[in-house]
């Protein structure tokens, strides 16, 4: 068998009528609609859009009940109605029915379910004879046919083949042999031809893949993703990091390990064995992203996380019993101490429209282990050591650079987030501060919410978070790296270092009290920058910023930070000296104090996504080419005065004394009443490093020659971007480039497209699929350029019955060059002739065109014709945007 030898699977069966009965029983009662009643494989592909399956009020994700086929609000109640929920909902449903089939032909195998595998029989069956019918078209993220994204078929065929298996195994192998043929090996061979690096999804196209070459006896494929460049070892050393944590965090990590579990366990039972390292990452995993939690027990919303999701949901609880069940820990016992609690409340776990792996988050709620799923049945011990709470103390996870100082027993929680940038789900807020006092939250990370609402831009942007920004910009994808740690009587202190700018190295030093928490921001640099630290939910008090300087001005609305387009009733303040004094969230008091004057921005912005309603935001700014921004923030009322010195910070507690912090070479001291203790912990300086995830072929390749005019190019198959079509497929599409100078200044460049269904979108079309601009997924022609200081990059978008061209901006390129643009069609295309007008002296300019094409059916555009080359590469997620690396340098000067 896959997953379990065939004698370890037949002692499940004593084991489920035994200790794990009540965990067996459940899962028998919640299929029996499934046993009783006829279900239908579905017959329509899913869609994402942006609508679909959101509350158009709050954008609350709408309920999901297998057996009501409304889309609710569980929010304000309303009931939708409309394709776009009808089909998204196919999503969950498909996912669902497929676990269902596994749920039953495993608990028929049990021998828990008499009509359990016929059950699964006649599903499977309907799955042989729908599959090849679902359309491979129109995807979001890689190929699929019942879905949008690959990823999301790699587990629904996790589901189909392990139910297949035990179907087979019972007797029925004419019908395993059609699932083999018609369900299995196309599928498998989609999955394959799409790899997706490092990603999280890439996790679940390898267990898939491991489990359908091993259930079609191709062996070579097989050992082929154990180690191939983005296979299971590759995984287990790069993306799963030393400390055994996800690269992306604690989201992304909770859903890669949960595939990590089966590729390992398939990898094993395949008859590779890993390395003591490899296992020792993935063992570690299993515990990694529990170090974190707040104290009400939720993850820390860090980049592209829901907010606050709890960690008493089942299958959190299931990750400890899949990790004790390899070997004690008594990390996991401990959680599941918490987690097992008979003092909590119970509510709903959600098991009984749980979509397979993925799952959605529900309240927290009290658990047993019968509240698990099938994993535990088949593998989780059959009696549990003892379970006992442990305090939540202080921890660092070095090599995600993350740490977490933690006071009185864990209840108070202050973290500084330092370190790996996370990938393509990581956010732009390297020395990012969260703080909580219990279940108060002062400082927060408000995570993300849809991936295609325009809302996203705020939540990954730097303004969205505690996060400093320079020059009003978004912060690089950069590491950063620890400076010390380290927990004292007195006090607890982390410090952490990245270069933000070039040349500008920014600290933040955290030092946590039980009665108070100093936040040291210091940089320095070649020459002068802005420093701003925003404050959410916090005002000054009144008084303390002067006068109203009647809203933003030019500088600041052409802040290159996206969050700026998000907050509104904003207003410019005049310069502070000294320190001044600030309230938050929950009754919190702030102190802030910098060595140069400070500026401000007090205006309102998003909340979090489950409560976006606009709330305070004070930012604060300072400029020079070095300097510090001290701030003290208290939740008790002991603190009545701070003061800050060059050296020094004072803190005044009435009748309990003052303390005097201060630094001495690498530690930093506290005195109190004349007695000094110090911190150390001092650090090498490191920065964390791994490839990122996903990183497309070619896209920081720079020009290394000059490329001299006139210059023409016939773009075709080394140059095609594609999605579900080859080259070929899509029909050979082809766009015929030249370049040519009309004068020193002023170049012409022609694009001529054949074939073409000359399918324009209006320009200002909206767009109900993502947030992206609604014309890229008809044709038109993307230009970027960059000629000295001046750039731009534009989505060109032809109109039709007029000689019109619409330039749309791109967001993160300048519009600073002047363009004259037109398009005629031709006998089988378009032609585009675009006129720059770049800066008189000089003497290179870099350019790359990208023309989207698409076919007539289509909903999202079919592929991309890239100058500088897109051979191997995909159009998924790529919207508008273009790396600056990849333009090409022309020469103006004279041949």
């Amino acid at each position: 068998m896959l997953l379990l030898s065939a004698s370890a699977f037949h002692d499940r069966r004593r084991i489920a009528s035994g200790t794990l009965a009540p965990l067996a029983d459940g899962l028998r009662a919640e299929l029996q609609p499934v046993v009783t009643g006829a279900l239908e494989v579905p017959h329509e592909k899913a869609m994402l859009s942006r609508r679909g399956g959101r509350c158009a009020r709050d954008g609350t994700l709408l309920d999901f009940d297998p057996f009501d086929p409304r889309h609710r609000c569980p929010r304000c109640g309303t009931e939708f109605t409309g394709e776009e929920h009808d089909r998204f909902r196919l999503y969950w449903y498909q996912l669902w029915l497929a676990e269902r089939t596994l749920h039953a032909a495993m608990l028929g195998a049990l021998g828990v379910e008499p009509a359990g595998v016929s059950v699964a029989a006649a599903l499977l069956e309907q799955y042989a004879e729908r599959y090849l019918r679902y359309p491979n078209a129109d995807n979001v993220l890689g190929p699929s046919r019942p879905f949008f994204s690959t990823y999301l078929e790699s587990i629904w065929l996790l589901q189909i083949i392990l139910a297949t298996e035990l179907v087979e195994t019972a007797g029925a192998g004419a019908l395993a042999g059609r699932v083999r043929d018609r369900v299995i090996a196309p599928s498998a061979r989609l999955i394959a031809s799409y790899d997706e690096g490092m990603s999280n999804r890439q996790v679940w196209n390898v267990a898939a893949l491991l489990a359908a070459w091993s259930m079609l006896g191709d062996s070579a494929s097989f050992e082929a993703v154990v180690h191939g460049a983005s296979g299971v070892r590759a995984l287990l050393s790069s993306a799963l990091l030393p400390d055994g944590s996800w690269y992306e965090g604690e989201n992304y990590h909770l859903f890669a390990h949960r595939g990590l579990w089966y590729a390992v366990h398939l990898t094993e039972r395949g008859g590779i064995s890993l390395t003591d390292d490899e296992r020792r990452r993935f063992h570690d995993g299993f515990a990694s992203p529990f170090r974190t939690v707040m104290p009400d027990l939720t993850y820390p919303s860090r980049r592209d996380s829901q907010f606050r999701v709890s960690v008493r949901q089942p299958r959190f609880a299931e990750s400890c019993e899949l990790g004790l069940a390899r070997t004690d820990d008594v990390r996991l016992t401990a959680v599941l101490a918490r987690l097992y609690d008979r003092a909590v409340a119970r509510g709903e776990t959600g098991r009984r429209g749980a979509s397979a792996d993925v799952e959605r988050n529900v309240a927290a709620t009290g658990l047993s282990r019968a509240d698990l799923s099938w994993r535990s049945l088949l593998f989780a011990r059959e009696t549990l050591p003892p379970l006992a709470a442990a305090t939540m103390r202080s921890e660092l996870l070095p090599s995600q650079g993350f740490g977490v100082l933690r006071r009185r027993a864990g209840q108070l929680y202050a973290s500084l987030d330092y370190g790996h940038s996370g990938g393509g789900h990581g956010h732009p807020d390297r020395l990012n501060v969260i703080l909580a006092n219990g279940d108060d939250r002062l400082f927060d990370d408000p995570g993300t919410g849809s991936y295609v609402d325009p809302s996203l831009h705020w939540y990954r942007s730097t303004l969205a978070h505690f996060a400093p920004l320079v020059d009003g910009c978004t912060q690089s994808s950069v590491h950063g790296a620890l400076l010390a740690q380290q927990d004292g009587d007195i006090a607890s202190w982390i410090a952490a270092q990245a270069e933000l700018a070039p040349g500008l190295h920014v600290s933040r030093t955290l030092v946590l009290t039980d009665d108070y928490l100093v936040d040291e921001l210091a940089w320095t640099g070649d020459e002068n920058h802005e420093l701003s630290l925003p404050f959410h939910d916090v005002v000054p008090e009144p008084g303390h910023i002067g006068d109203d300087h009647s809203g933003m001005n030019a500088e600041n609305r052409h802040h290159r930070d996206a969050g700026f387009g998000f907050i509104t009733d904003h207003h410019r303040h005049g310069e502070t000296h000294g320190v001044v004094r600030l309230i938050g969230a929950h009754g919190v008091r702030g102190w802030l104090g910098a060595s140069t004057p400070l500026s401000w921005l007090i205006a309102k912005a998003p909340g979090p996504p489950d409560a976006p309603a606009a709330r305070p935001l004070a930012v604060a700014s300072a400029r020079g080419m070095a300097g510090r921004m001290v701030g003290v923030w208290s939740w008790s009322r002991i603190v009545t005065d701070v003061r800050v010195g060059e050296t020094s910070i004072t803190i005044e507690r009435g009748a309990r004394g003052t303390h005097i912090h201060s630094r001495d070479g690498q530690e930093w001291v506290t005195t109190i009443d004349g007695v000094r203790s110090s911190l150390a912990g001092v650090a090498e300086v490191r920065p964390g490093w791994m490839p990122e995830a996903g990183a497309r072929r070619n896209d920081a390749a720079p020009a290394t020659r000059d490329i001299l005019l006139p210059f023409s190019a016939v773009l075709g198959e080394s140059h095609y971007r594609r999605s579900e079509q080859s080259w070929p497929e899509a029909g050979e599409p082809r766009a015929e480039i030249t370049i040519h100078r009309i004068r020193r200044a002023l170049i012409r460049v022609t694009v001529a497209v054949a074939p073409s269904h000359r399918l324009f979108m209006a320009h200002d079309a909206a767009n109900p699929l993502d947030n992206e601009q609604a014309a890229i997924n008809g044709d038109s022609v993307q230009l970027f350029v960059r000629s000295g200081e001046r750039s731009g990059g534009w989505l060109l978008v032809p109109e039709r019955d007029s000689a019109t061209v619409h330039r749309l901006p791109v967001e993160g390129w300048d519009d600073e060059i002047d363009v004259d643009s037109r398009w005629a069609p031709t006998a089988d295309g378009y032609r585009m002739i675009v006129e720059l007008a770049l800066p008189p002296a000089e003497a290179t300019v870099y350019l790359d065109i990208l023309v989207n094409e698409t076919a007539p059916g289509r909903a999202r555009r079919r592929g991309q014709l890239v100058l500088s080359g897109g051979a191997g590469e995909f159009v998924y997620l790529r919207g508008d945007r273009h790396h600056p690396a990849r333009l090409l340098r022309f020469s103006l000067l004279d041949a």
